[in-house]
């Protein structure tokens, strides 16, 4: 009898040993899968630069008749990707479903029909204890676990701990949109050669944000219902925006091109529409900020400060315990740690090192 006891708590010991070991083992395989995502995306921005000699749009908006003052959804960097990822029968048939008729948006349920229900691997961290799904009108389709980075706010502090530009307007939920990184609304940008290996083009929005009250809070979610409140308008990953295009005076001296541009974030330009973009990010919070600690927690609180549904400076968020994973223009993914310096990581997502002829409007 004494040596089955003996026996019982050796194995209890080993299992005590093991069992975090596997664990351990186990998230570190994830991470390496969520990298691996992150990577096809990245690689696939190179192809696509490549190519054209430009990056996609970051969210695009769509003209529905020639004189452009009708607007719809236009789509995403994600869309603009598929055929560089294993979609390229989902991209051909994404565009032919959007010639069909001048309604057959980006958040069409002809567009949307495409791919509904479909499954794309890269799509989405295995970490992530987000929903893979969302529910909307005429299907489902998954939640990506990866935002693209429009570019970082400014941060205050002393001469050698500070960030200013001016390429930020005002946004839903009192926050700002930048046009200071690489994947920007309504713009397709060319690359220099400089700097590109230290300027971040997606991060992480795969973990929970939570209000006051502890309420789970889905970032990653575009437009849709984030658990809070109904929405009667619904995106998802195929969208980019529905932003009416704006007269920019940066081009006004231009003859070759009309005054009313697709250019939106500059200095002095008008504030984003409220839930008008989708699937970017403005660099505004540390690394896991997410309000686990409610009222006594320093992270703002859901929908506030830019943070909510579709909110422009929703956090880089993670499941990984040390921090969140981001994609470098170059190819290379890493884990950035939670305590990386904000000011770092703002400047990380700044293009301004490597935008051929960046002149700071």
């Amino acid at each position: 009898m004494r040596a089955y006891v003996v026996v019982a708590v050796v194995l209890v010991i080993l299992a005590a040993i093991i069992f975090p070991a596997v664990q351990v083992a186990r998230e570190a395989a994830r991470r390496m899968q969520c990298g691996h995502n992150m990577q096809t995306h990245c690689f696939a921005l190179a192809s696509y630069h490549d190519l054209f000699h430009f990056y996609p749009h970051g969210a695009q908006n769509r003209p529905m008749d020639a004189d452009r003052e009708k607007i719809s959804w236009g789509r995403s960097w994600l869309v603009a990707l598929l055929t560089f990822e294993n979609g390229h029968d989902e991209f051909q048939q994404i565009n032919a479903a959007e010639q069909t008729r001048a309604g057959s948006c980006y958040t069409s349920t002809e567009v949307r029909s495409v791919v509904s229900g479909k499954k794309f691997m890269f799509f989405v961290c295995p970490s992530s204890p987000l929903p893979e799904w969302q529910t909307l009108t005429g299907g489902k389709l998954q939640v990506p676990s990866y935002a693209g980075i429009m570019g970082a706010t400014n941060e205050s502090g002393t001469k050698w701990e500070s960030f200013t530009d001016s390429r930020i307007v005002g946004a839903p939920y009192s926050g700002q949109a930048a046009g200071n990184g690489m994947l920007v609304i309504n713009e397709c940008l060319p690359l220099a050669l400089d700097g590109w290996a230290n300027t971040i083009v997606i991060g992480e929005v795969s973990d929970w944000y939570f209000d006051d009250a502890g309420t789970k809070r889905n970032p990653a979610l575009s437009i849709g219902n984030a658990g809070d409140i109904a929405f009667d308008e619904e995106a998802g990953w195929l969208a980019g925006n529905n932003l009416r295009f704006i007269d920019n005076p940066r081009f006004k001296e231009n003859a070759e091109l009309p005054e009313k541009v697709a250019l939106y974030v500059y200095q002095d330009g008008p504030p984003i529409l409220n839930n008008s973009v989708c699937n970017l990010i403005t660099i505004d919070q540390p690394i896991g900020a997410n309000n686990r600690g409610g009222a006594s927690d320093k992270a703002p609180n859901w929908g506030t400060k830019g943070i909510g549904r579709c909110g422009f400076n929703n956090p880089l968020l993670s499941a990984h315990p040390a921090g969140a994973m981001v994609g470098f223009l170059d190819g290379h993914v890493m884990l950035l740690t939670k305590q990386t310096s904000l000011l770092i990581l703002k400047k990380l997502a700044c293009r301004d090192e490597s935008f051929a002829g960046c002149d700071g409007y």
